[in-house]
């Protein structure tokens, strides 16, 4: 099995590698014109999805312009499916730049919308698969997309693609519960109906969570091999990129064999590993910053600045500002080059336009001259028409006028003309003259 797993992930590698063309290749070059007329504080913005708050969320925007924000259950109790819709579309307007609404419905333990908009949460993948297999696992999540979409969600933070066979892990209960085959077999199946909806999925957490400890609460050290990881967990991501997965989440264990300092989230190697080995050309997130895993970490050092530097295009976290202003200061002082945020900006720009495809092309300094002087010279020529109308209609009537007064002295004059008679007159003088006859 080992074997074949093995021969398996080298044809996905080559598989992957002979495409040439990026995932949101098709629109780089709408992307681009919008990043030409961007500042650099909102192309470090739109890298950021932070923690939903509506009493923050619209000076948020102004001062950070944040790419996306994730709602959590004390975003939606008390909420109607109206009230709710009605609040993130109010957000929305405040925001220059098309704003993702992402949310972590996986399904049984990990639940937000479907706690309070439907008459039972959306079960586990395992729950579903053990009911119907992999079909009733898609009807769900048919029904998770349509009532994600309808309250304006625009991101699935789900599916798990870790594999875990044994309940013990903290991770089990979050995954399909089978081996590395069948779990690619369902991510492949749930990618592809996302994909083909054109809802943004995003797969969770490479490169496999494995039987690690709740990264939630402290570091976690994962000592497997990389070839052991090459034959199991990584296979689900790897095959997922030749569906055209728009996200992957990046985990925080620290996967010693392939980089034993940083955590996942903040390893260039694996995202060089994940880019580069595996080609794959979609967005790359990190999971929360905010998790205990991080900060612990990172006491003394900015994780935002080193998720940015290890190759992250979206840096998730519940405390963003902060993070925010240590990458403008690490961009200010020369530790990030702008070759880094253009990358990651124009990827988040190209998906929001493949996927969110409401965003509007803001227009440049040249075409709103081009367009008042447009605009005037269309105003002058409407000016000129109606003058012109003015003038022809008060000429017309002058010249009526003159004709009507023509008319009438000619009429007077008919009269007086002692060869012009009415014909009654002549019907008179005809009749007295047979009658002298």
């Amino acid at each position: 099995m080992i074997k074949i797993n093995m021969f398996l992930l080298l044809f996905l590698i080559i598989l992957n590698s002979i495409s040439s063309k990026e995932l949101f290749e098709d629109y780089y070059e709408e992307a681009e014109k919008i990043l030409k007329n961007m500042t650099i504080y909102e192309k470090i913005g739109q890298m950021f999805i932070g923690r939903y708050d509506k009493d923050t969320a619209e000076q948020q925007i102004k001062e950070y312009h944040i790419g996306g924000f994730c709602l959590f259950a004390q975003n939606l109790v008390n909420h109607t499916e109206k009230e709710l819709i009605e609040e993130l579309e109010k957000v929305q307007n405040h925001s220059k730049y098309l704003l993702s609404y992402s949310v972590d419905e996986e399904g049984g333990t990990v639940v937000r919308v479907s706690l309070y908009f439907r008459n039972e949460t959306f079960p586990s993948p395992r729950e579903s698969y053990l009911k119907g297999g992999i079909n009733e696992i898609k009807l769900i999540e048919t029904e998770k997309r349509k009532l994600l979409r309808k309250l304006n969600f625009s991101v699935n933070f789900a599916p798990v693609a870790d594999i875990s066979t044994n309940e013990s892990d903290y991770i089990y209960k979050r995954t399909l519960g089978e081996n590395a085959s069948l779990t690619s077999d369902y991510i492949n199946a749930v990618v592809d109906d996302y994909v083909s909806d054109e809802f943004t999925c995003c797969l969770k957490h490479f490169p496999g969570y494995g039987n690690n400890r709740n990264t939630h609460d402290d570091v976690s050290h994962d000592y497997r091999t990389l070839d052991y990881l090459k034959t199991h967990d990584l296979i689900p991501f790897v095959n997922s990129i030749s569906h055209s997965v728009p996200m992957i989440m990046v985990s925080h264990n620290i996967v010693h064999d392939i980089d034993d300092e940083y955590p996942s989230s903040i390893s260039k190697k694996v995202h060089d590993l994940l880019r580069n080995e595996y080609s794959y050309t979609g967005l790359i997130l990190t999971d929360s910053l905010s998790m205990g895993a991080i900060t612990k970490y990172c006491k003394n050092t900015s994780a935002g600045v080193l998720a940015v530097q290890a190759g992250n295009d979206i840096i998730v976290t519940s405390t963003f500002e902060e993070h925010v202003k240590q990458v403008i200061k690490a961009f200010m002082e020369g530790e990030i080059e702008e070759e880094i945020i253009n990358k990651a900006a124009k990827r988040v720009i190209a998906w929001k336009l493949k996927y969110l495809y409401k965003m509007e092309l803001p227009k440049n300094e040249s075409d709103e001259t081009l367009y008042i002087v447009i605009g005037v010279g269309i105003g002058l020529i409407c000016i000129l028409i109606i003058f012109l109308i003015i003038y022809y209609l008060k000429n017309k009537n002058s010249e009526n006028k003159e004709n009507l007064i023509v008319k009438e002295n000619e009429e007077e004059e008919f009269k007086g003309n002692k060869l012009i008679r009415d014909s009654t007159q002549s019907e008179i003088e005809a009749q007295n003259n047979l009658n002298k006859q």
